[in-house]
């Protein structure tokens, strides 16, 4: 009884493991797209005139640096 039962808290607390590294890489993907799509945003503005380089410039480093992980919320 007390092996099926340790058996069973071994194999729940693996499930739970692998879901929360799922949710984490879920996470991490969404971030990726997001500060992508800022970046892609923020181009377009500096492209159409509604920013100006040295505000493009500071921005694009700042979500690069975060792309690379560079803020600590990326990994």
């Amino acid at each position: 009884m007390i092996i099926t039962f340790l058996i069973l808290k071994l194999t729940f607390e693996s499930i739970l493991n692998e879901c929360n590294r799922l949710a984490l890489e879920q996470q991490s993907r969404e971030q990726l797209r997001e500060l992508k799509s800022r970046l892609i945003q923020m181009q377009l503005d500096y492209e159409k005139g509604l920013i100006d380089k040295e505000t493009y410039s500071q921005e694009e480093s700042r979500i690069l640096k975060e792309l690379s992980g560079g803020n600590g919320g990326g990994n």
